[in-house]
């Protein structure tokens, strides 16, 4: 898996899916790098929390393009965005160097 990418999600999403309740996350653009390793960032806090591995765009639904979502883990402390060498969380997802 090589590529990598910071994938913005509120705080809501971010708990739903490390925790295992949410299988895929919609996209209405999904990265054509896939799949990749996502660092789950939430809007509003400049932090990653977590990554997970997002899958190949599965099927389009009325929410957009579903991304099967495997391996979540949280991490025990935040990490700031600038530690994926951005200077704010981007609106969808920005791929990084990891």
């Amino acid at each position: 898996m090589a590529s990598a990418l910071v994938l913005a999600l509120t705080a809501a999403n971010a708990d739903s899916t490390l925790s295992g309740e949410r299988e895929n996350d919609y996209r209405r653009f999904p990265p054509k790098k896939l799949p990749a390793r996502a660092y789950l960032a939430v809007v509003g806090t400049a932090s990653v929390v977590g990554e997970c591995e997002l899958g190949v765009a599965e099927r389009h639904t009325a929410k957009g393009w579903a991304l099967p979502v495997s391996r979540p883990r949280r991490y025990r402390r935040p990490r700031p965005v600038a530690d994926f060498g951005l200077a704010k969380i981007p609106r969808s997802f920005r791929y990084v160097e990891r």
